[in-house]
Parts: structure tokens; sequence; C-alpha cells
């Protein structure tokens, strides 16, 4: 498996990748190979999955719209050219780190060549990062991805959206999962009460779990948290903290942003400690976010963008609202606010949904059909 990023950075793919990987290691033997950044091994196992980190340069800071961080990979075709001959599936993770070269190298060696687009054709975020997107796609993911065997998506919207018309070979959805022993209903922790109170959020807690950058739509939220009676928590890092904190002091709604690195467990607990979890998006290929909350019981409110409206089925297991929309979000806030029967509900339905669809354990079934469908 190929990725520029994986543990101890933990990103969505990243999690996807570690999550499936161990589950798959019963049949397969996995090697993933990726971006070597400060305070790693150059290869180790982790869970049985065989890690090699291929010398690079992490760039924490990037140029609009490219998202930080990004390594660049110095010897990823050596590495991956004395690694082909030990595998028989390469199977790449990130369009956009990856192109047909690394592509070629596959094919002229007889392997397998599979992708997952995690991402889709970027759409509805800004004018420069959806011209330089689909311009990318358009120039130099598409070329890979007619190279390939197979191509998985974490949900149908990205599949349609991203994949070349031309393209003939297999296709499958696979959408993405939580460990749904970790993400549970639990009782409120006294460690969070206590940290809220602690930092003045005595209301009823509105609570988002997303990157700080401009395709996460926080502005949004924190825009419709005017005249609502409740305080927001935003949980993630990413370069607008500052300016979203400044937002939120200007308009005088009580935010509260939180930075700290949590292992699931605690993500887990901190999930359960808040009354209602928002995505405002405004580009979403799947939310893996968004499945923890509904893993805990939680009513969710997510936009109508992307894979979203694969995972909430509206005024079922959670309710749908206009992207970029504060006034829609606001409503559908004050909504659950105003009836606790509707709002547990939608918990309960929320993680009903998630244990039919959305576990690590059907994820790794699925891939593993993937791959035997491809073989």
């Amino acid at each position: 498996m190929l990725n520029p990023l994986f543990y101890p950075y933990m990103g969505g793919t990243e999690k996807h990748i570690l999550e499936v990987g161990k589950r798959l290691t019963k049949k397969y033997n996995i090697t993933v190979l990726t971006a070597q950044i400060e305070r790693t091994k150059r290869t180790e196992v982790i869970d049985e999955i065989k890690v090699v980190r291929t010398p690079s340069y992490l760039l924490k800071k990037t140029p609009h719209p490219l998202p930080p961080p990004a390594p660049l990979m110095t010897k990823l075709v050596q590495d991956l050219k004395r690694l082909i001959p030990e595998n028989d599936i390469v199977h790449i993770h990130n369009r956009f780190a990856y192109n047909a070269r690394e592509g070629k190298i596959v094919k002229k060696a007889g392997k397998k060549l599979l992708l997952t687009l995690h991402n889709s054709r970027t759409s509805g975020i800004d004018p420069i990062t959806d011209f330089f997107g689909g311009f990318y796609d358009d120039f130099f993911a598409s070329d890979l991805m007619m190279l390939c065997d197979g191509i998985a998506s974490v949900s149908k919207n990205t599949l349609s959206a991203s994949l070349p018309e031309e393209y003939k070979r297999k296709t499958t959805v696979i959408y993405n999962g939580v460990d749904e022993r970790i993400f549970r209903p639990l009782k409120k922790s006294s460690k969070w009460r206590e940290y809220f109170e602690d930092n003045g959020l005595v209301r009823r807690i509105i609570f988002t779990n997303a990157r700080l950058i401009q395709q996460k739509g926080i502005r949004y939220l924190i825009e419709a948290m005017q005249g609502v009676d409740a305080d927001l928590v935003v949980f993630g890092r990413g370069p607008l903290k500052d300016t979203l904190e400044l937002q939120a002091r200007r308009l005088g709604i009580n935010a509260h942003f939180i930075s700290d690195r949590l292992d699931d467990r605690e993500l887990a607990e901190l999930y359960n400690a808040i009354d209602i979890f928002v995505l405002p998006s405004l580009y979403e290929p799947f939310g893996v976010a968004l499945v923890e909350a509904m893993a805990c019981g939680k009513p969710v409110i997510g936009t109508n963008v992307g894979g979203i409206p694969e995972v909430i089925r509206n005024r079922r297991n959670g309710l749908i609202v206009d992207a970029k929309s504060p006034d829609s979000t606001a409503r559908a806030i004050v909504d659950c606010l105003e009836n606790e029967k509707v709002c547990r509900s939608l918990g309960e339905n929320a993680r009903k949904t998630v244990l039919k669809r959305f576990t690590w354990d059907l994820v790794a079934k699925r891939m593993d059909r993937f791959y035997n469908d491809c073989i």
C-alpha cells in the first residue's frame, strides 16, 4: 500500500490504511510504503503491517491550494522498485502524491495496480482549489487511473465525480468505517465535564471535529452559532485556527478550540461528552468524524455535499443542511436542542446505521472481495 503519510500521523486515509490493513494481515502479507518523517524509523512492524519509510522532506507550510503537511519523497522510485518483487498487488491510496510514473513501474513488473479514491474531484471549495484540483485530475491523475486494474472509492459521489468516462475495468464503492467497540455510547466522563466547566462552557455543547482548513466550512458553523443558546467546541488543527478564533470573538460566540492529540478512546469520551455534532463541510468525500459521532449515538448534522448524503438519511439518522448556509445550520441545531425526543431518536438510529454499514470489519471484508475480483 502506498500513501505519503502513515501512523503516527493519523488523518482519515492513514486511519483507513491502518484499520483495514491490520484486519487483512490474517490473510495477506501487507507492506506500507510511506514517507519517513521526524521521529519515525526507516522500517518497523505496526499491528503486523510491515512499514517501510522512504527518505523525505516534510513541508509543513504549503502554497494554496496544496494542504499541509506534504512530504517530498526523494527515493520513492528506488524503494518502490525494491519492494515490488515481494508483492502481488500495489495499492495506491493517494492519486495526488503518485502518478503514471509509479503506475508504469508497477505494470512493467507484471503486478496488479489498484487505487482507492479517498478524495473526490474538488468542487465548491474556492475557485483556485477547484481549478487546480480539476486540472490535476484531467492531466495527471487520469493517466494513473487508466493504468489501474481496479479502482475503489469511499463514496458513490466520489467515484462518479472523479473517474474518467473511458475507464472500463473493475470499480467498487467501499465506505470508510469506525471501530464500533471504541466509538460507542458511554456515560459522560467527569474529566470532560470538568474540562468544559473550567473553560467557561456551561451550556449544551455543539461540537465539530475537522482539520481547520477552508473546505471544512467551520466559519459557517461559527456564524450559525449567533443567537443559539449553546456553546461551541472545535476539535482540530490547521492553518485557519487563529482566523477562526478571531471570528468567534468578533461575533461574540463562546467557542473553545481543542488542538491536543487524542487517541481513539479519548476521542470517543469527548464525543460522548457533547450534545450535537455538526460537520459543515463545503467538500467531503465521506466524513469519518461524522460516522465516529454517529457510532457514539450522537445526533449529527451534515451538509448536502459529497458523500455525506450517502451516510445521513435526512430526519432518520441525522439532519442534512445546505452548505455555506449559517441560517440552515442554525435552524437544524435549534430543532435538535428544542426536541429532545427527536434528538434521541436520531442518535439511536445513527448508531444502528454504523453497525449495519460502517464498521472497519465490514470495510476489510469488502476490500478482500475487491482484491480477489481484481487478481
